[in-house]
């Protein structure tokens, strides 16, 4: 399930790491509305694999060292939810924050529109798709995270790791994974802060190849690592 939600600004400045407030959202949202579902995805203690992930739009943005200075005052939180029954409950969960104020960074936005979107039907082992947010590669050894963008040799094997890991929450075969291709058409290489990390991602047009069902819990769940933080969000051209 997929859905968009759109925010009014009070001001036109907006964090550089957006990402952040973006989850504090959706925790926020989650524990007003079902305590119980928030235990069950957010908990200090274990690191929760989430069926779901999230990208941000910002119309007439200008970005700064600092800063983002959004003329428009508008921000646009598209998110892709693979497990049907998190998907209603965070539609009811957001639903409930409308038009009410949430704190940023200097700034405030409030919740004023929810919409479904339709979500394309894949019907071939392969689709051609376009990053809303980057996707991350992440390899880590002896308690140090590595990234890899699309340029690196490392690339495919670590994605591919991230794949099976993702999958663990889900009753789709690793060996899926094995078969997966991902070609670029158009790939970017990207550095986003995150905290206090400069982690080096991918953006741009690729094709992926592969078994339908496991092409289509990557649409509807995000691709990569640290999904739920607001990376690996595609859509299908």
């Amino acid at each position: 399930m997929r859905f968009k939600l759109i925010f009014n600004l009070e001001n036109e400045h907006f964090p550089i790491q957006y990402r952040k407030n973006i989850m504090s959202f959706i925790k926020l949202s989650l524990s007003d509305y079902n305590e119980e579902y928030y235990k069950r995805l957010y908990n200090e203690k274990d690191n929760i694999i989430k069926p779901y992930t999230f990208a941000v739009f910002l119309k007439d943005a200008q970005f700064t060292k600092e800063e983002i200075i959004v003329e428009s005052k508008k921000v646009e939180l598209n998110i892709a939810i693979a497990d049907l029954e998190i998907a209603v409950v965070l539609y009811n969960s957001f639903n409930h924050q409308k038009h009410k104020k949430f704190s940023i960074d200097k700034n405030s936005m409030t919740l004023e529109n929810i919409s479904m979107l339709l979500e394309k039907e894949i019907k071939e082992d392969e689709i051609t798709i376009k990053f809303m947010s980057p996707l991350i590669a992440r390899n880590r050894e002896n308690q140090k995270d590595f990234y890899y963008s699309y340029e690196h040799k490392e690339f495919l094997e670590t994605l591919k790791i991230n794949l099976k890991e993702q999958l663990k929450i889900t009753n789709i075969p690793t060996e899926y994974v094995d078969d997966f291709k991902i070609e670029t058409i158009k790939g970017k290489k990207v550095i986003t802060k995150f905290y206090e990390k400069k982690i080096e991602g991918t953006l741009g047009i690729f094709k992926l190849s592969g078994n339908k069902e496991l092409l289509k819990y990557l649409y509807q769940a995000g691709i990569g690592s640290k999904r739920s933080s607001g990376f690996g969000m595609f859509q299908i051209v």
